[in-house]
Protein backbone atom coordinates (compact mmCIF):
# COMPACT_ATOMS: atom_id res chain seq x y z
CA UNK A 1 0.00 0.00 0.00
CA UNK A 2 2.77 2.45 0.89
CA UNK A 3 4.86 1.52 -2.16
CA UNK A 4 1.77 2.19 -4.27
CA UNK A 5 1.35 5.62 -2.67
CA UNK A 6 5.02 6.43 -3.15
CA UNK A 7 4.77 5.42 -6.81
CA UNK A 8 1.86 7.82 -7.26
CA UNK A 9 3.56 10.76 -5.50
CA UNK A 10 6.93 10.18 -7.21
CA UNK A 11 5.16 10.17 -10.58
CA UNK A 12 3.18 13.33 -9.82
CA UNK A 13 6.14 15.27 -8.42
CA UNK A 14 8.72 14.12 -10.93
CA UNK A 15 12.19 12.58 -11.00
CA UNK A 16 13.86 15.34 -8.96
CA UNK A 17 11.35 15.24 -6.10
CA UNK A 18 11.98 14.10 -2.54
CA UNK A 19 9.58 11.22 -3.20
CA UNK A 20 11.73 10.08 -6.14
CA UNK A 21 14.84 10.28 -3.94
CA UNK A 22 13.20 8.16 -1.24
CA UNK A 23 12.06 5.65 -3.86
CA UNK A 24 15.60 5.33 -5.21
CA UNK A 25 17.10 4.97 -1.75
CA UNK A 26 14.68 2.17 -0.93
CA UNK A 27 15.29 0.46 -4.29
CA UNK A 28 19.04 0.60 -3.67
CA UNK A 29 18.95 -0.70 -0.11
CA UNK A 30 15.88 -2.84 0.52
CA UNK A 31 15.16 -6.16 -1.21
CA UNK A 32 11.58 -6.37 0.05
CA UNK A 33 10.80 -2.87 -1.24
CA UNK A 34 12.36 -3.77 -4.62
CA UNK A 35 10.13 -6.83 -4.88
CA UNK A 36 6.99 -4.88 -3.99
CA UNK A 37 7.96 -1.96 -6.25
CA UNK A 38 8.52 -4.28 -9.19
CA UNK A 39 4.92 -5.50 -8.77
CA UNK A 40 3.86 -2.11 -10.25
CA UNK A 41 0.74 -1.76 -8.10
CA UNK A 42 -0.93 1.64 -8.22
CA UNK A 43 -3.99 2.82 -6.33
CA UNK A 44 -3.95 0.20 -3.56
CA UNK A 45 -6.44 1.42 -0.98
CA UNK A 46 -6.56 1.31 2.80
CA UNK A 47 -8.95 -1.21 4.29
CA UNK A 48 -12.08 0.44 5.63
CA UNK A 49 -11.89 -1.45 8.93
CA UNK A 50 -8.79 -1.58 11.12
CA UNK A 51 -8.14 -3.74 14.15
CA UNK A 52 -5.92 -2.55 16.97
CA UNK A 53 -4.89 -4.04 20.27
CA UNK A 54 -4.45 -1.39 22.94
CA UNK A 55 -2.19 -2.43 25.81
CA UNK A 56 -4.77 -1.44 28.44
CA UNK A 57 -8.12 -1.59 26.67
CA UNK A 58 -7.64 -4.65 24.48
CA UNK A 59 -9.13 -5.11 21.01
CA UNK A 60 -10.50 -2.11 19.11
CA UNK A 61 -12.47 -2.54 15.89
CA UNK A 62 -12.38 0.85 14.13
CA UNK A 63 -13.59 2.35 10.88
CA UNK A 64 -10.89 4.13 8.90
CA UNK A 65 -11.62 7.18 6.75
CA UNK A 66 -8.94 8.66 4.51
CA UNK A 67 -8.84 12.38 3.81
CA UNK A 68 -6.58 13.39 0.95
CA UNK A 69 -5.04 16.71 -0.06
CA UNK A 70 -4.37 16.03 -3.74
CA UNK A 71 -2.33 19.19 -4.24
CA UNK A 72 0.16 18.29 -1.51
CA UNK A 73 -0.09 14.52 -1.82
CA UNK A 74 -0.83 14.19 1.89
CA UNK A 75 -3.38 11.93 3.52
CA UNK A 76 -4.73 11.72 7.02
CA UNK A 77 -6.37 8.64 8.47
CA UNK A 78 -9.29 9.18 10.87
CA UNK A 79 -10.36 6.27 13.06
CA UNK A 80 -13.84 6.09 14.57
CA UNK A 81 -16.01 3.45 16.18
CA UNK A 82 -19.69 2.78 15.68
CA UNK A 83 -21.69 4.28 18.58
CA UNK A 84 -23.01 1.66 20.96
CA UNK A 85 -20.25 -0.85 20.25
CA UNK A 86 -17.65 -2.05 22.72
CA UNK A 87 -14.96 -0.30 20.67
CA UNK A 88 -16.89 2.97 20.89
CA UNK A 89 -17.03 2.69 24.68
CA UNK A 90 -13.31 1.93 24.79
CA UNK A 91 -12.52 4.99 22.66
CA UNK A 92 -14.60 7.13 25.02
CA UNK A 93 -12.62 5.72 27.94
CA UNK A 94 -9.34 6.30 26.11
CA UNK A 95 -10.35 9.92 25.56
CA UNK A 96 -10.68 10.33 29.33
CA UNK A 97 -7.57 8.46 30.46
CA UNK A 98 -5.35 9.94 27.75
CA UNK A 99 -6.51 13.56 28.21
CA UNK A 100 -3.73 16.00 29.12
CA UNK A 101 -3.70 17.05 32.74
Amino acid sequence: MFASGLRKIATLRGPNSRAAQIKQLLLDTNEEFRRVWNGHEVGVRYHETKWFVHRELGDLDLTCQVMVDPEQGHSILVYTAIPGTESYEKLQLLNVIAAPV
